[in-house]
């Protein structure tokens, strides 16, 4: 839970130095993350770590508009599919809501994570609470969260600074 700190423009263009052709999913974090009260700028690295920075190198497609997983085991069972990529990041959020909160669903958006009911509420409330919980058997899953978020950090600070000296040129 808290504030996402790095802007959707920044968090694309760090998502684009890895996949020049990943979509840009930014601003529905940041629009989520603010009515649920979920570090949207987190989630989205979470979603970098799930999808490959949407390479989908797994057992997740694209089409599925699904970018943290949500029911996928195997091959045979790839997980839960929304009809946007709206939708898709609207329950990656709702998920996370369930996991770091035991306060009601804010009603602004329909319940769309079909695995909501299925989580111990408030089993998570930090990223490295979802050890074992999201992923299985999810050792160190949400130190590899942060460590993505990390480096978009350092790519954020570094356009910045290039963009104040720009300024000032």
């Amino acid at each position: 839970m808290g504030e996402t700190i790095l802007s959707p423009s920044l968090l694309n263009r760090y998502l684009k130095t890895v996949n020049a052709n990943a979509p840009e999913l930014g601003s529905y974090y940041l629009k989520f993350g603010e009515v649920y009260g979920i570090r949207g700028d987190i989630a989205f690295a979470q979603a970098l770590h799930e999808t490959d920075y949407f390479r989908f190198t797994g057992i997740v497609q694209p089409e599925q508009n699904n970018f943290c997983g949500l029911g996928a085991t195997d091959p045979d069972n790839r997980g839960a599919s929304f009809d946007t990529p709206e939708e898709g990041v609207l329950a990656h959020i709702q998920h996370l809501f369930a996991y770091s909160s035991t306060s009601k669903l804010p009603d602004k958006y329909p319940l769309l994570d079909p695995r909501f009911d299925l989580v111990e509420r408030g089993s998570a409330v930090t990223w490295t609470g979802l050890n074992g919980k999201w992923a299985v058997p999810g050792d160190e899953y949400g130190e590899m969260i942060l460590n993505i978020y990390e480096r978009a950090i350092r790519f954020s600070q570094k356009a910045l600074e290039d963009l104040v000296e720009q300024i000032r040129a």
